[in-house]
């Protein structure tokens, strides 16, 4: 179709130049009050007020209230009298009428049905009997409610016909054209349900419906049931144009990628629609013609200008519409500038609306259909995704089958790494209670033991006193036991379990170092500076006690035993140094594991767990616990706290 179509166009000049043009025979003489008589006319002539037609093309005045009479003189080419046909070429002549020589007048117009005009014709024709040898005098009066072109051309009756012929052989081949794109995508809008080709349909519906009134044929189908005489082309034009917009929104969906661009579509949209209903109110067909011709040089840039941004942000199908909007702003443009008289009038200008409309179908057309190519590549895209996909979990199933396996086989061996864990913590807590159960007979030995020297020595009346104190002493050490025992639980969470508060260390420290605290025999030197910390008081002196109660145990019964406070840049320390034996650098960093003592520290009583619980304490405080040692020159422990931060430090807790 699309070959045929560009066939007719390439022999549409060959069509139309036929005839004998008579424009520059022409001789004019306007009438603004468009009530001149006649013979007032044939007076003005004689005193030579007629002005030659002297522009490029078909006679055309523009758009104007005036009545314009146009004069010309024919002459037959035969000596016999022959008929020959004057046509005025353009549909939109509102009063037309042809002055003979003999007196004559026949009267006609656009709105006149075919049959009863002077030849029946889609133009109006007026035949005239020309003689060799014998030129005649015509005085033709024009007048029209819209743009005054009058295109005229003498023509013989047998070249008239074959014109005419192949002008309905055009055409037919445009409305063919145009009724086969308007069943299409109807049928296509009923299959698919989709909006676009419905709107599309109604472009195609109105633009085909006002070339049907442009041609002439207005007065073949409406004339005779009379059609109202103020509904034309600009309506057609008009509906045809908010079909046009309001497919472009829809097509590239500006409400939702260019909601501010849309806004200015939609005004478009109401301006068409406002000049649809001008001939409701009876508003001239003039303001009309020259609204729409101004309003379709304004609307082609805009829907260029958004087909180009649309394509700029990936929307391929807009491709289409920027060429179909290109044609369709040549054709509108140069049938404006028509219309107000700015450039000739010729075969060209007259048709090339006619001929623009037909490529933009076609084109808006093709962008349809290359959505609906888009679509089924989408679509095709989307099913090899979905295989790729499906392909893709079938090995992702398999690979998650493997690591299952996998992974089974990895938590089995932790279940049964974690039962041998069990049974070694159940060996270890079988052992922890066997040394609790030895280390309590100790101090309760000490204890049955001086109680009962007690009761002897009161017989004896002698001074119980020391006996007491050795009795406290084997007390304190059950209730410390106890206390670790107790206490452990806490450090399992971190500082979830921890009561933090600020702890004042030079009031705190000689407070936990006083003798009744202790119940140690060596003596304590304690130096303790005005330094902040943050710590579970229970914990921390409970830490600071397992530190003392170690270098008691190591260090002779008259050493001194020092603890004071230290800085180290964002913490603070809290040191206690011993006389004892020291510990070998290669045990030091055993000596802080569960049940671990030094080897050559075998004399020693103890659980090997106070410094492995003082780790826990201080690693659940964020700090640590830190060992120096030589051996032969005793050891200092310190415990390490974070410096507390000052905007969040709790308030301290002075004892």
């Amino acid at each position: 179709m699309v070959r045929w179509v560009f066939l007719i166009i390439c022999l549409w000049p060959w069509i139309v130049l036929a005839g004998t043009p008579l424009d520059s025979q022409v001789a004019y003489l306007e009438d603004p009050s468009a009530e001149m008589p006649i013979e007032a006319v044939r007076q003005a002539d004689q005193a030579g007020a007629f002005t030659p037609y002297a522009e490029d093309g078909s006679i055309n005045f523009g758009l104007t209230d005036s009545a314009y009479w146009l004069r010309f003189t024919l002459e037959g080419a035969d000596p016999a009298p022959t008929t020959y046909l004057i046509e005025v070429a353009f549909y939109a002549l509102t009063d037309v009428a042809l002055y003979y020589p003999d007196g004559q007048v026949v009267k006609t117009g656009k709105h006149q049905p075919a049959g009863e005009r002077p030849w029946p014709h889609r133009h109006l024709v007026f035949p005239v009997n020309l003689t060799q040898g014998t030129p005649e005098v015509f005085y033709l009066r024009v007048a029209s409610d819209g743009s005054l072109t009058v295109p005229l051309r003498l023509w013989t009756t047998e070249a008239f016909a074959s014109h005419t012929q192949h002008s309905y052989l055009w055409i037919a081949a445009y409305y063919g054209a145009a009724l086969a794109l308007l069943f299409y995508n109807f049928l296509l809008f009923v299959s698919l349900k989709d909006r676009k080709y419905l709107l599309y349909c109604g472009f195609l519906f109105f633009t085909g419906s006002a070339m049907f009134l442009m041609n002439g044929f207005a007065a073949y189908a409406l004339a005779p049931l009379g059609w109202p005489e103020t509904i034309g082309t600009n309506t057609f034009y008009s509906l045809a144009a908010v079909f046009a917009v309001w497919f472009l929104r829809d097509f590239l969906d500006t409400p939702r990628e260019m909601p501010r661009i849309d806004w200015l579509l939609l005004a478009l949209t109401v301006t068409f629609g406002l000049i649809a209903v001008f001939p409701l109110f009876d508003v001239p067909v003039r303001i009309g013609v020259g609204m729409l011709s101004g309003l379709g040089v304004i609307t082609g840039p805009i829907l260029i200008g958004v087909s180009v941004l649309s394509y700029w942000r990936g929307h391929l199908g807009a491709r289409f519409l920027l060429l179909a909007w290109t044609v369709l702003l040549a054709a509108v443009s140069i049938q404006a500038a028509r219309n107000f008289d700015l450039i000739p009038t010729n075969a060209l200008t007259s048709n090339l609306l006619q001929v623009g409309s037909l490529l933009d179908m076609l084109l808006l057309s093709f962008a349809l259909a290359d959505r609906i190519n888009a679509e089924r590549r989408a679509r095709e895209l989307a099913q090899d995704r979905a295989l790729l996909a499906q392909t893709e979990l079938v090995e992702v199933l398999r690979g998650s089958e493997q690591r299952l396996e996998e992974t089974v086989k990895e938590r089995t061996a932790e279940i049964e790494s974690a039962l041998t864990r069990e049974r070694a913590i159940f060996d270890r807590y079988v052992e922890f209670g066997a040394l609790i159960a030895h280390e309590f007979r100790n101090p309760l030995a000490i204890i049955v033991n001086q109680a009962q020297l007690g009761q002897m020595s009161q017989r004896r009346d002698k001074d119980p006193t020391q006996r007491l104190k050795m009795i406290e002493r084997a007390a304190v050490r059950l209730q410390h036991l106890f206390e670790q025992w107790l206490q452990s639980d806490r450090l399992q969470d971190g500082q979830a379990n921890l009561a933090l508060q600020s702890i004042d260390l030079s009031v705190w420290l000689p407070e936990m170092l006083a003798p009744e605290q202790m119940h140690i025999k060596q003596p304590i030197e304690c130096w303790a500076d005005e330094l902040t910390v943050t710590a579970d008081k229970v914990l921390l002196g409970t830490a600071l006690y397992n530190l003392i109660d170690n270098a008691a145990k190591y260090s002779p019964e008259s050493a001194v035993i020092q603890v004071r406070t230290v800085r180290d840049h964002d913490r603070v320390g809290i040191e206690v140094t011993d006389t004892g034996p020291g510990i070998p650098e290669a045990e030091q960093m055993k000596i802080f594991d569960k049940h671990y003592r030094a080897s050559e520290n075998t004399s020693s009583r103890g659980l090997g767990i106070g410094l492995y619980f003082t780790r826990q304490i201080m690693q659940a405080h964020g700090g640590e616990v830190t060992v120096a040692s030589h051996p032969g020159s005793g050891s200092a422990f310190t415990l390490w706290l974070p410096m507390p931060n000052e905007t969040t430090q709790p308030t301290p807790d002075r004892l």
